[in-house]
């Protein structure tokens, strides 16, 4: 029995040692974590460290932002205010189609950088890397103010040549009742290296159907393995 229960005891010396030796740099899938949180916009920036984003269409004019809706996390502090455009916590991201300094631009886009920046002098400007590889899902909640918004998931990893996305994953319109998506990743590794994904994003422009003024709401971004 004692000598059992030594060489159990080496072993796990063994293992903490090496787990101690590889910096703790382990894949979900090998750890057993299960899920872990992108994007819940309680804090700043995103809970990985990393920079967020509205550009083109959804770009905010901020000296109206006491009048007009605009793009940019959705608190108690924001004019109009109301829970049930959150999910989980007391804060969601809001996306706000052509009413900011860019009415006319076709193209809207959210983005949600994967770490802090490293290099601004490159385009796209580099960042630390997430893998994602040992994860099954992205998955996040949505909802639109009057129905029929519509959104795609955008993606970028550490090759991309400019900041247009490698991947893109189009969804259904949205109801004005929050619904859950869930990304499967294994169609997004086809064309994209989710060892280092540097950048995910949301689509949200005239170029995808929605009128001047359209808003969705975006809440609870995670990278799991259960749906």
């Amino acid at each position: 029995m004692f000598k059992r229960i030594g060489t159990s005891f080496a072993i796990a010396i063994l293992v903490l040692s090496f787990s101690f030796a590889v910096g703790f740099d382990l894949r979900a899938e090998e750890t057993g974590e299960d899920s872990v949180m992108l994007a819940d916009f309680e804090g700043w920036p995103n809970n990985l460290g990393g920079d967020i984003g509205v550009y083109g269409s959804l770009e905010p004019d901020w000296d109206m932002k006491e009048t007009v809706p605009y793009s940019w996390v959705y608190e108690p502090v924001t004019p109009g205010y109301n829970s049930i455009n959150v999910h989980d916590g007391n804060k969601s991201m809001r996306l706000v189609n052509a009413l900011g300094t860019k009415p006319n631009e076709s193209w809207g886009s959210f983005a949600m950088d994967m770490g802090q920046t490293i290099d601004t002098t490159v385009t796209p400007k580099k960042v630390e890397s997430f893998d994602a590889s040992g994860f099954k899902y992205l998955t996040f909640w949505y909802k639109g103010a009057m129905g029929g918004e519509k959104i795609k998931v955008i993606m970028r990893d550490s090759h991309a040549l400019s900041y247009m996305p490698q991947y893109e994953h189009p969804l259904p319109p949205a109801t004005t009742e929050w619904e859950k998506v869930v990304v499967p990743l294994a169609k997004a590794k086809k064309r994209i290296d989710l060892n280092t994904l540097d950048n995910v994003g949301i689509s949200f422009g005239v170029d995808l159907g929605n009128r001047k003024g359209a808003i969705v709401y975006l809440d609870t971004f995670m990278f799991t393995n259960s749906e």
